[in-house]
């Protein structure tokens, strides 16, 4: 990968990064009246309201092998979210987002090929239990909905990728967001009545910027990069929803907490990494 493409995907994940988990602390304000399944498909309805204004995609212009992978990266995302919100919902943010983390970590585990590369994989499921360990005082049913979210997640860095590198992606990535808003309607469409002002004004921020901005960041960053170097990049989530949580939600992680999202992420940043350079080497690129 040339340098100037590194940089551009780097700087285009960090944004992605803040946009995220920025989104997912104000929409943790609106669980107590929504709950987080409203709130995740509520989030996706006004996202997909706002990208198809933007981008107006025209579905004539798709083609079926496009629309595969379309259908295909809009349904794991809306199943992505719930669990997350979940996740979020029961979890510090920073442990919740680094469980989801795993999903394109474990996917870098997946393709690596050298014994340096796969010895990560132990750091990362050690890390893991020590986040889930009795002494970090984890709820279980969010580690499990968070690693349901990081399967997922797998598959959305890899979707990302065939999505990101069709005509005008933007437009493709705004029709998976419709998909997902719709595939969940049956969970949120019952909560619009249930909304006030207040709530309703957060849930579209978090749509803004946890969906409209963060995916396409994701899209661009995806079609200048590999699956291997987004899994890398993806590694910013669990520091800045950490800090994230810790500033704006006031939640605080114990040692064992921390150590775990270190080795997770650590982990996953190296596998990555390594992959990177050498098909760097290999295609004589920096």
């Amino acid at each position: 990968m040339r340098l100037r493409s590194h940089v551009e995907s780097s700087s285009t994940m960090l944004v992605s990064a803040v946009s995220t988990q920025t989104s997912s602390a104000l929409s943790l304000q609106t669980f107590g009246r929504a709950g987080p399944v409203p709130a995740s498909g509520l989030r996706m309805a006004g996202a997909a309201v706002m990208m198809c204004a933007l981008t107006r995609p025209d579905p004539r212009r798709v083609t079926v092998r496009e629309w595969r992978a379309i259908i295909a990266f809009g349904v794991v995302m809306a199943v992505m979210n719930l669990c997350l919100y979940q996740a979020i919902d029961r979890l510090a943010l920073g442990v919740a987002v680094t469980l989801d983390f795993l999903g394109p970590c474990s996917l870098a585990f997946v393709l690596a090929k050298r014994w340096r590369e796969r010895c990560c994989a132990p750091i990362a499921l050690a890390g893991v239990v020590l986040m889930a360990g009795q002494g970090s005082g984890v709820d279980l049913v969010g580690v499990g909905f968070g690693l349901a979210a990081g399967l997922c997640f797998a598959g959305y860095a890899v979707l990302a990728e065939r999505v990101g590198r069709q005509h005008q992606p933007l437009s493709r990535v705004a029709l998976a967001v419709a998909i997902a808003a719709a595939a969940t309607a049956p969970l949120w469409f019952r909560a619009l009545g249930e909304l006030n002002v207040r709530t309703a004004a957060l849930l579209l921020a978090a749509a803004f910027f946890g969906v409209v901005v963060s995916y396409t960041c994701d899209a661009v960053a995806a079609a200048r990069a590999s699956a291997a170097m987004i899994a890398l990049l993806f590694g910013l989530d669990p520091v800045v929803g950490a800090v994230v949580g810790a500033t704006f939600l006031h939640q605080s992680l114990d040692v064992l907490a921390i150590v775990g999202m270190a080795m997770v992420v650590g982990a996953g940043v190296a596998v990555s990494w390594m992959m990177a350079a050498r098909t760097a080497v290999g295609t004589g690129g920096r």
